[in-house]
């Protein structure tokens, strides 16, 4: 386990090994809510830089789901390339990101934020909603994003981000819910724990199962 994940030293009240009966009633009602992890797979990602991208996206869902958020992947070009619907386990999660070898396509951000936004819109009662974000691009069609990017955030859905290389970094600190500093990854070699890291910003607030 890594160990920058945020995790309280708190409980909900009086807890037996082995666990009792209302477990899993404690479990559901603090549990740490729902992330989508957006990693984007346009064409100057393939190669290294999406091999690296995708052994950080593996380790971020399995931080998420020790978290106890349900998580779900996008892979997003200038569509959504492929998805999976955010779930306890992350198993779903994890069978998308297995066959992930190539990247290609353009970058055209809207039509998977909006995707993303209706999947996330199915999850209103949970505490917390994230998008966790990557990107080597710009934001592109900007105008657009920013308003889309501006309509979730006023929906209390918080934006994580990161971005490759400075341009990158600049572009998606921009949306970021956090310091845009944050967004920063160098280079290819910081690219897996850069978009791992991103789990560090989940609140979990439940008991460990």
């Amino acid at each position: 386990m890594a160990d920058w994940v945020r995790r309280p030293f708190g409980s909900a009240g009086l807890t037996q090994v082995p666990p009792g009966r209302h477990l899993g009633v404690l479990q559901d009602r603090f549990g740490g809510g729902v992330v989508m992890l957006c990693i984007d797979v346009t064409g100057s990602m393939d190669g290294e830089p999406i091999r690296e991208a995708v052994r950080g996206a593996k380790a971020f869902v399995r931080e998420a789901v020790e978290a106890r958020y349900k998580v779900g992947v996008m892979l997003w070009n200038s569509q959504v390339v492929d998805l999976s619907e955010p779930t306890a386990d992350g198993k779903a999660a994890l069978r998308t990101l297995a066959p992930v070898k190539r990247a290609s396509g353009r970058n055209h951000l809207i039509g998977p934020l909006e995707r993303c936004h209706q999947v996330l819109d199915r999850f209103k009662d949970e505490p917390d909603r994230v998008v966790a974000l990557f990107g080597d691009g710009d934001l592109t069609p900007k105008g657009q994003v920013l308003s889309k990017v501006a309509q979730m955030k006023a929906e209390n859905i918080r934006f994580v981000t990161r971005g490759l290389g400075a341009a990158a970094a600049r572009e998606f600190g921009r949306i970021s819910s956090e310091e845009p500093s944050s967004a920063a990854i160098g280079d290819v070699t910081g690219l897996a724990d850069g978009i791992a890291t991103m789990a560090a910003s989940l609140k979990p607030r439940g008991l460990v199962g």
